[in-house]
């Protein structure tokens, strides 16, 4: 049901939030191409084939089908009528795509199906783009019905203001000056006239940047056959990481020893704290689940402690794993006071784990 789509669940039963009852959906986590998703699907990051542009990784409904008999639609592999067998296919799916499509900073609403995008440009301008659950483009009916202001630091005086942000097709924008780096502001934006405000803040570190789109003619000698949504997933070179790619982002294995794990775990940490200063809400997740991964594994250390300790190492643990789910959700909305108090709790936990793991050589 629309608006339902995060409820994602391990068993056949009711939808907690609306009471219909739950479909079965095979996900997997892919790259493709930013610009025109899954019309290639790959399964390690790299440059698109058709335009250039960095491949970005989305969440897509995997299921098989039929060539000829399109109106198949399985969750496991198998054999067509013909005989033949089945294609693996991808389809989009409702909050599959939270990547940032003009170089900003991307969030999903708390009513769990707009999602906006800010931009802070060169001309000192900030720009707001708006989505809808499946990271398209408002239409402009429902673009219409939306308001919102910018608080920013005057660029002149230095105190906070807020600044009536005006459509401009399908965007709203105002020009705020040039702003010293690290850019601090936040939007309130209300999507229907009488409904709630939404905060959404922003953090950039310098001005954003359109992907640069590489021209077809250019692409073409490189290009392969464009892969169908209904493909399978094709390798891809290596990523270069020297474009760019946060090391924070990059999955490192658990290590074997407790006090490699308490290392990675404060490692962590620090990568949170980093990208809450810089305003990269939406990276929080990647080292908030790396840490959870890391007290899970130091879990099954648990029993190693003698009892003082382990009272103090399992609820840590427990409000750890909580706190990193906390920092995930609250990303995705991009409201910092509440990435802060949850970050708050995570590193309460953490030190906890510490007292109660000591590192030891």
């Amino acid at each position: 049901m629309a608006g339902d789509e995060d409820v994602i669940e391990d068993r056949a039963g009711k939808c907690p939030k609306c009471g219909m009852t739950l479909v079965p959906i095979r996900l997997d986590s892919v790259w493709t191409c930013a610009t025109r998703p899954l019309l290639v699907v790959e399964t390690k990051p790299g440059k698109c084939p058709v335009d250039g542009t960095p491949l970005v990784r989305v969440t897509a409904a995997v299921s098989w089908t039929c060539k000829d008999k399109p109106s198949i639609d399985a969750l496991e592999p198998g054999t067509c009528p013909d005989g033949s067998s089945m294609i693996k296919k991808y389809a989009s799916r409702a909050h599959g795509n939270h990547n940032p499509q003009h170089g900003g900073l991307f969030f999903m609403a708390p009513d769990n199906w707009h999602h906006v995008e800010g931009t802070y440009l060169p001309t000192g301008v900030f720009r707001l783009h708006l989505y809808d659950d499946y990271t398209k483009p408002l239409p402009l009916k429902q673009l219409q019905e939306v308001s919102a202001v910018l608080v920013a630091k005057d660029a002149k005086t230095g105190k906070e203001k807020e600044i009536p942000l005006a459509r401009s097709g399908r965007y709203l924008q105002a020009p705020i000056g040039k702003q010293p780096f690290p850019a601090q502001m936040f939007a309130k934006v209300r999507f229907k006239a009488g409904e709630q405000q939404h905060r959404f803040d922003f953090g950039f570190d310098g001005f954003s940047k359109e992907p640069k789109v590489v021209p077809a003619a250019t692409m073409t000698s490189a290009m392969p056959t464009a892969a169908p949504a209904t493909s399978p997933a094709t390798a891809t070179p290596a990523p270069d990481l020297s474009s760019g790619v946060d090391p924070a982002l990059i999955p490192v294995p658990i290590p074997e020893t407790v006090p490699e794990m308490l290392a990675q775990l404060r490692t962590r940490t620090d990568q949170i704290r980093t990208f809450i200063d810089r305003g990269a809400f939406a990276a929080i997740y990647v080292p908030a689940f790396q840490a959870k991964d890391l007290a899970l594994a130091l879990d099954e250390h648990k029993a190693e402690l003698p009892d003082d300790r382990r009272r103090i190492a399992v609820p840590a643990i427990a409000r750890l794993v909580r706190s990193a789910y906390l920092l995930d959700a609250f990303g995705d909305l991009g409201n910092k006071q509440q990435i802060v108090e949850a970050y708050d709790r995570f590193t309460s936990a953490v030190k906890d784990i510490e007292s109660a793991f000591p590192a030891r050589p």
